[in-house]
């Protein structure tokens, strides 16, 4: 697979092979929205790659590739559990749109979603990274937009061990038993409607220690790539398929199965983590001009603005993905890298990635902070 680009003084073209393209495009694309564009690029390039066509393979054991990275400390209580002399190590790479990393502690290894891919895929330090599941979001349950975002994106456990799994493209929450792990069964629907209208696209979640689970319904799905305008961070989305007229934040009881509407007052609610105590629940938008992270009560569903910065001028992105630190910290994807917020919305520092990270997770022991991008996933330890 190859690509080809302009040079801006030549007015040349000249050939790049994927690996070389993604790098040229990261690099051309970090500026105020730049990330999208990489994003944009991103998906373009491999839409046109063979289906299974990786950069590296699968059942890739190659050893962990250091990457440089840089940690800013912006309060000493950052320095707690950030220790800025270790190594980003590269674990495996070749995704479209890596994204949703859970831990399952059980057999010490790592599932992530890739997106465009439409697989779930899983690593492991004595195994490396492998196709787990495919198709990972899309098998044509739901109607959709074909030329939407599909795969499976948030994935966690619940409290019987069990994958929950958001699906774009199926437009719903399901459950998959990791004991029974094929493309012709083990996956059943959690819920996929509110008030009789199917859900937009489930981005993301997080599960109560009751089993409870809240999540994110944005309209990515419906998301036109090939017609949006990424300089302008103007994102089209078709609505022909879509029955719920706003994106919603959800809470699912376990015990009854009945589905709430906790808010709709966010336009793009994405990346979605409980407070250690329970009483809230913070949600990242990826609305590209104007990123923010709200805060709800779980035990009546007021909100509102929880962090909007300050953020550098060359930040770029928006809030994806995140993930609460036993510290009571979170750490959330979002302009300029990872950042980690305090539980009183200070930024104690930011973890600046050669690359737009998307999502992140820890081990079972809070040892490692393992990170997505659009095309790697990769780790960096942590202080205990």
């Amino acid at each position: 697979m190859y690509a080809l680009y302009t040079n801006e003084e030549t007015s040349e073209w000249t050939v790049l092979s994927v690996r070389n393209f993604l790098t040229f495009v990261r690099r051309k694309c970090l500026s105020v929205f730049g990330v999208w564009v990489a994003f944009f690029v991103t998906t373009q390039v491999f839409s046109y790659q063979n289906e299974g066509d990786s950069l590296t393979g699968e059942n890739s054991k190659e050893a962990p590739a250091k990457v440089s990275y840089v940690i800013e400390i912006h309060d000493s209580a950052a320095e707690m559990f950030l220790d800025s002399s270790t190594d980003l190590e590269v674990l495996a790479e070749g995704f479209e749109i890596a994204e949703g990393p859970v831990w399952l502690a059980s057999k010490e290894m790592l599932l992530f979603s890739d997106v465009m891919g439409n697989k779930i895929h899983s690593w492991s330090p004595k195994k490396g990274s492998n196709v787990f599941l495919s198709p990972g979001g899309h098998t044509g349950s739901a109607p959709f937009f074909k030329g939407g975002v599909l795969g499976s994106n948030g994935l966690a456990l619940d409290s019987d061990g069990h994958l929950i799994i958001c699906q774009h493209g199926d437009r719903r929450l399901a459950r998959l038993s990791l004991d029974n792990v094929s493309k012709e069964g083990g996956l059943s629907t959690i819920v996929n409607k509110f008030e009789g209208k199917r859900f937009n696209s489930p981005n993301d979640l997080t599960v109560a220690a009751n089993g409870d689970i809240y999540f994110t319904d944005p309209p990515y799905g419906f998301c036109d790539i090939a017609n949006s305008d990424p300089l302008n961070a103007e994102m089209i989305f078709v609505t022909d398929f879509q029955e719920t007229p706003f994106c919603g934040i959800y809470h699912y009881e376990s015990a009854t199965g009945k589905v709430s509407l906790v808010s709709d007052d966010m336009k793009l609610p994405n990346g979605i983590v409980l407070s250690t105590d329970q009483k809230w629940i913070y949600v990242g938008s990826s609305n590209m001009k104007d990123p923010k992270m709200w805060r709800f009560s779980t035990e009546d569903g007021t909100g509102k603005v929880f962090f909007d910065g300050p953020f550098a001028d060359s930040d770029a992105g928006w809030f994806d993905g995140m993930k609460m630190h036993k510290s009571g910290n979170i750490f959330a994807t979002g302009p300029g890298g990872v950042l980690v917020i305090s539980p009183e919305g200070k930024k104690l520092a930011t973890v600046r990635l050669p690359d737009p990270v998307t999502n992140c997770c820890f081990d079972e022991n809070q040892d490692y902070l393992y990170v997505t991008s659009f095309s790697y996933l990769a780790r960096f330890k942590l202080k205990k």
